[in-house]
């Protein structure tokens, strides 16, 4: 028998390990599920970037650029806050129909900075590798499912007010070392540091 204590403990701790629940809008259960998958994907990669933020690791320099002590402390802030807010708020993610909103062309999926609790996704985002089954040999330069969960939230004013000063990994690579304290602000490198930080890690 376990007892009381135990099973709270355990859901504590559950917590604290999982983002929190999720509102659906004009989704079919298909792109539920997907969803499902790609905020799970994009909290671990969060949790693996949250401690990899260090002079060794090539990954943060790579989109981020060289070291920088007082960069690298905003780059933390921001990593933490994203992950504070996928563990701790309830997003609710919006299913676009093409042309619908914002969604023209190739675009993936848009937020409004200052609504921190929803995220509108278009058709193209369903086309998106999933990140968990990556491996670190195959190159996404537009990013993942899981990754674009983590570029959109970037966007939020209270979370981490990341502008696109750049896209995909071929730019954006070269970005960090052009203009590191700008790529530290922009949303597509938090999204590609944490997809690689989770993708090494595993």
């Amino acid at each position: 028998m376990i007892k009381p204590f135990r099973i709270a403990v355990f859901l504590i701790l559950a917590n604290f390990a999982s983002p929190a629940l999720a509102d659906y809008r004009n989704c079919t259960a298909q792109q539920q599920s997907d969803i499902e998958k790609a905020r799970f994907n994009a909290f671990d990669a969060l949790s693996a970037a949250t401690v990899q933020i260090t002079p060794q690791n090539g990954a943060y320099r790579t989109w981020f650029g060289r070291w920088d002590a007082v960069r690298a402390k905003f780059v933390r802030s921001t990593v933490s806050a994203l992950k504070n807010h996928i563990r701790t708020s309830k997003i609710t993610y919006v299913c676009e129909s093409r042309g619908a909103g914002s969604c023209d062309g190739g675009t993936y999926a848009f937020v409004y900075p200052s609504d921190s609790g929803t995220i509108y996704l278009c058709a193209p985002y369903f086309e998106l590798p999933t990140l968990s089954d990556a491996t670190f040999l195959e190159v996404f330069n537009s990013g993942t499912r899981g990754g674009t969960i983590i570029h959109e939230m970037s966007h939020y004013d209270d979370v981490g007010g990341t502008n696109d000063h750049c896209y995909n990994r071929d730019v954006c690579s070269d970005f960090a070392r052009s203009n590191p304290n700008r790529a530290a602000h922009n949303a597509d490198s938090f999204q590609y540091f944490a997809e690689d930080t989770y993708l090494k890690s595993r």
